[in-house]
């Protein structure tokens, strides 16, 4: 007897306990037997009386998929047939994804390709997978392939992050969702810098230094920063000097040293060039200018514009009034630079502190001090003052200021009566203490000299000009003046003249006939009569 079918086909799930899991159709035969069992275990036990197939244990489809055996039937009636059974084993979600590591680690370039793969994931699961990145992904910089692959999803940069930790989950394809079943595995990527930015200057563009700084001084430290790692990041220094080698750099620590000495009066601003240049490759460098500000230190005195100011004056210039500006220069800045003026001694004059007008402050007056010799300090305002100094030499001019003055004002003079005449008797003499033609003197009698006995010449020569007669008069007062010139003054003097008697008169008797009366019994002796006479002439 043949079997009706030559094949038969059984679908088994992998997670079917031992039961019944086929059956082959029922004829007439004697027996069924298993000819040929591929999985050499008798995992299906065949009935050979109902042909029903049992399976034995459990089953694993990750280890097998499909099992075929041989099945034979005798019967009386005909020969010995065969068929085909094939069992398909349908797979059960029952094992969780492994990945082969639980950790991994990669590196790639931060200037990367998009889409560039750089590590391939590996997980063992019988089943499909789905790959995601559970953690670690904020920016959606990474993705995994179908195949396992992580890649470049978006651009990197290093310097704004290095280091990624990322949680790769793999899930199989089992269905319902819920029950399929997830492995993971960390991955740890580090970035490898490419030399993609160039140093940054993080110091000032300008200092300022004293023009002092002795050589060699560190004048600052110049700061640059790469974001870069590695030689792609480490920093050398360059200075391009536009003004020589006044300076100089430590091309590894950015110091700046001063080599050549400064002068503020010279030269108040230099400008370099700054160079930040990496060892990447390629170099990536940049430049920026740095302006020098030399300072000023008090290092210069004043200087007057003259070492000598002459100026002339009248005596009766009223006060306050301006004579000169002193002038100075100091070739410092600042206090350093800036002038006071100041006279040595005191004097009739003032001078302005901050203008160097020297004025007038009390009266003048030649006669007492015809010059005045002046020391004028210019005085700077820095700490450690300096000054400078000059000469003012003030002229007085004369004015007419001064009244003669008769010498000696009063003067007794004696002559004889009966001299002869003209007679100069005296000299006048007069003081003007007046300059020039302000001293030239007039001299004249005032009063005294009404009967014209006497004259005085202009310049003072007194003449007798008649004879005297003491005994008409014997005294005579002369007031005299000295006048000078323009507007004239006027002094006064007094001359007293004694007319000195010469016995040039005989005695006169009062009465020229004296007739006296006298007792002839006069003790002798005795007076009997006064005879008078009189002598005009003294003495």
């Amino acid at each position: 007897m043949a079997f009706s079918k030559s094949v038969y086909s059984f679908e088994v799930r992998e997670d079917t306990a031992p039961a019944v899991v086929g059956r082959i159709e029922r004829g007439q035969p004697l027996a069924y037997t298993v000819l040929v069992d591929d999985d050499g275990s008798g995992l299906f036990l065949l009935n050979p009386v109902s042909g029903e197939f049992t399976l034995t244990r459990a089953l694993d489809y990750e280890s097998e998929q499909h099992y075929i055996l041989t099945v034979g039937s005798r019967s009386r009636a005909a020969q010995p047939a065969r068929l085909r059974v094939y069992f398909n084993i349908i797979d059960v979600n029952d094992n969780p994804p492994i990945f082969s590591s639980d950790s991994y680690s990669a590196a790639v370039a931060e200037d990367a390709s998009l889409g560039t793969c750089f590590l391939i994931l590996n997980a063992t699961d019988a089943d499909s997978l789905n790959w995601t990145v559970a953690a670690g992904n904020e920016h959606g910089r990474f993705a995994v392939s179908h195949s396992g692959a992580l890649c470049l999803q978006k651009e990197l940069d290093r310097e704004t992050m290095s280091l990624y930790i990322l949680t790769i989950q793999v899930s199989d394809c089992g269905q319902p969702l819920s029950s399929r079943l997830t492995g993971t595995a960390r991955v740890t990527i580090l970035v490898k810098d490419v030399n993609d930015n160039a140093p940054s200057f993080k110091s000032t563009g300008m200092i300022h230094i004293p023009e002092d700084t002795p050589l060699h001084t560190e004048i600052m430290v110049v700061q640059a920063v790469d974001l870069d790692s590695g030689l792609n990041g480490h920093v050398l220094y360059e200075l391009q000097n536009w003004s020589g080698s006044r300076f100089r750099i430590n091309s590894t620590t950015g110091t700046v040293y001063l080599e050549e000495p400064l002068d503020r009066e010279l030269v108040h601003v230099f400008k370099v060039r700054l160079t930040a240049r990496d060892e990447g490759i390629p170099q990536l460098s940049t430049s920026m200018n740095l302006t020098v500000f030399v300072e000023d230190v008090n290092d210069n005195d004043p200087a007057f514009s003259r070492s000598l100011y002459n100026v002339t004056v009248s005596e009766d210039l009223p006060r306050g009034t301006s004579l000169l500006q002193v002038h100075a220069y100091d070739a410092d800045a600042g206090p350093n630079g800036l002038l006071q003026y100041h006279l040595s001694q005191d004097s009739p004059f003032l001078l302005e502190a901050v203008g160097g007008v020297l004025s007038l402050k009390d009266k003048l007056d030649r006669e007492r001090l015809p010059t005045h010799i002046l020391t004028v300090f210019a005085v700077d305002q820095g700490v450690a003052k300096r000054s400078a100094t000059a000469i003012v030499q003030i002229t007085v001019t004369d004015i007419n200021d001064c009244v003669p003055l008769i010498s000696p004002p009063s003067v007794t003079l004696h002559v004889l009566e009966n001299e002869d005449s003209p007679q100069i008797i005296h000299q006048v003499s007069a003081v003007d203490e007046d300059l020039g033609l302000n001293t030239l003197l007039l001299f004249f009698i005032d009063m005294g000299n009404e009967e014209d006995l006497f004259s005085l010449s202009p310049n003072g020569t007194l003449q007798m000009l008649q004879s005297l007669d003491r005994e008409q008069r014997s005294q005579y007062t002369l007031h005299i003046i000295a006048v000078d010139s323009t507007p004239p003054l006027t002094g006064t003097g007094t001359i007293q003249i004694i007319v000195d008697d010469v016995n040039d008169n005989p005695p006169i008797f009062v009465e020229n006939l004296i007739t006296a009366v006298v007792r002839e019994d006069i003790p002798t002796g005795s007076t009997f009569s006064m005879i008078h006479a009189s002598d005009l002439d003294d003495g």
